[in-house]
């Protein structure tokens, strides 16, 4: 039996002619006659009393014609989802740190999920993130725990491990750890005072004294990043994103006699109403967020609530 077998019998049922069968589906009246006479071999019962150019369902008939009308309203159901995936648009937004580790291999699997699903990646702070959030912009979105936004039911964290880094070449007895008041007398790259990235690391080095070293600001974490390349001085970052700098000897972490507070990022929202798709989303986010975690175990913890 065949899909194409089951709709020939309904429309045979539906419209109680061969030929008018045959113009619905764009097939000649013996092509009909064939796929009918196939499904009834297949089922083993005879399902149409032929009467010269007349014909009645026979019992089994009647009860063929049930099934095959649920067939068909599956299959159109299928196919509405389906085309459904096809022409969506899917916005996700993701603070920095998410976005440069597990961001792509999140992307990845989408794409395998669903390859005509478009999605919209926006990465940035939370202080930027939140506005779209807000406006009903954005369907999924993955936040730092200082965002002040509850986390979702059975939302998973990433919890990255916070240090301050600099160029290799640019720090003498690397060994050695620093004070907050030492590496207050650098030269350290922060986040604008405008930023709310900005208070924490100031509240650490003390910024608010008057001896300290020079200042430079950038705007975002994959700017803070070539900056430190550049050796512009050291930064408090999530070490993740710098792990291949680090492992290739450009960039060292700064040991340090006081340890800086985990960044924790978990979902903060999900668009109800665009339920299911965005429960196989974030199924995906939760695997990609966990297998990155698991290969990259020395920057980030994978956490999984209940």
């Amino acid at each position: 039996m065949n899909f194409k077998q089951l709709e020939a019998f309904y429309w045979l049922a539906q419209l109680g002619n061969y030929q008018r069968v045959a113009e619905r589906l764009s097939l000649t009246q013996p092509a009909v006659s064939a796929r009918i006479s196939g499904l009834e071999e297949m089922l083993g019962t005879r399902l149409v009393e032929r009467r010269g150019h007349d014909f009645a369902l026979t019992e089994s008939g009647h009860a063929v014609a049930g099934y095959a009308e649920q067939f068909l309203n599956l299959r159109e159901a299928m196919n509405a989802r389906l085309d459904q995936r096809r022409h969506q648009r899917l916005s996700i937004a993701m603070t920095g740190p998410a976005a440069l580790t597990w961001g792509a291999g999140l992307r990845d699997d989408i794409a395998r999920y669903a390859e005509d699903l478009v999605v919209d990646f926006h990465a940035s702070a939370n202080y930027q993130l939140r506005p779209m959030i807000a406006s009903g912009g954005i369907d999924i979105a993955f936040l730092s725990n200082d965002a002040g936004l509850s986390p979702v039911d059975g939302s998973f964290a990433v919890q990255y491990r916070v240090g301050w880094v600099a160029r290799a070449d640019a720090m003498a007895d690397i060994a050695m750890p620093r004070t907050p008041d030492e590496l207050r007398q650098m030269p350290l790259i922060l986040y604008p005072r405008s930023s709310p990235l900005f208070s924490p690391i100031a509240d650490y080095v003390h910024e608010d004294q008057l001896s300290r070293g020079p200042r430079h600001y950038a705007n975002s974490l994959p700017m803070i990043v070539e900056m430190l390349r550049q050796g512009f001085g050291p930064s408090a970052i999530p070490l993740a994103v710098v792990e291949r700098d680090i492992a290739s000897g450009l960039l060292v972490e700064i040991p340090t006699t006081t340890a800086l507070a985990p960044l924790e990022i978990r979902c903060v929202h999900l668009n109800e109403s665009r339920r299911p798709l965005i429960d196989d989303v974030f199924a995906l986010a939760r695997h990609a967020a966990r297998t990155w975690c698991h290969d990259h175990g020395d920057y980030a913890h994978y956490i999984e609530t209940s």
